[in-house]
């Protein structure tokens, strides 16, 4: 057994050892078109919601009413579904062709790393593709009280929140799963949004 294990871990330093870092894939990061149409997101709209606890689509979410939110510009672009998609999709082979993987991670490599990740590569998106506005796009630090996208319950924990035209995705950046804010079973436990 201890050769085994010796021999899968010996496997995975390789494969991860071994890559060469260039971020090539940045040369093809997605971008959009038209993103004026979609819905501006802004402090009055986040208070409203939050304070309310009334999501997307007059949606009840079970957020705490007294969570912080921080927003670091006035305004942000609401993500199109489609390019939500698309972009996860770019981001999850980003991180795999790099050799960025959640295995044996340490204080360089956690969830808080994934999550501002994730939402600058978006920044980066936003950017690339001319907009006027940053994506909507926030980290969110919550209790982990139920497990969820493959991490285990247990302490504070960092992920995201997409606003985007069909509805608010909570999105954990590492493994790629998501799911409805008003149906993430760690909605309650939500600490701070940062937009």
């Amino acid at each position: 057994m201890r050769k085994l294990l010796y021999l899968l871990l010996s496997s995975l330093f390789l494969i991860t050892g071994c890559i060469e870092r260039k971020f090539e894939d940045l040369a093809d990061i997605p971008k959009t078109e038209d993103y004026q149409k979609y819905r501006i997101i802004d402090r009055n709209r986040i208070g409203f919601h939050f304070n309310h606890q009334i999501g997307n689509n007059s949606v009840k979410i079970e957020t705490p009413k007294d969570l912080k939110v921080i927003l670091l510009d006035s305004k942000y672009q609401e993500v199109d579904y489609f390019y939500f998609l698309k972009f996860n999709n770019w981001f999850r082979k980003l991180v795999f062709n790099n050799g960025i993987m959640p295995i044996n991670q340490n204080e360089t490599l956690d969830c808080d790393n994934f999550a501002m990740l994730y939402k600058s590569l978006f920044g980066v998106a936003g950017y690339a593709s001319k907009n006027t506005l940053e994506f909507a796009v926030a980290s969110v630090v919550v209790y982990q009280v139920n497990e969820f996208g493959g991490i285990p319950k247990g302490g504070l924990h960092m992920l995201n929140l997409v606003f985007t035209s069909k509805n608010w995705y909570i999105y954990e950046p590492q493994t790629g799963k998501f799911i409805e804010l008003q149906n993430y079973p760690n909605q309650k436990y939500i600490q701070y949004i940062i937009l």
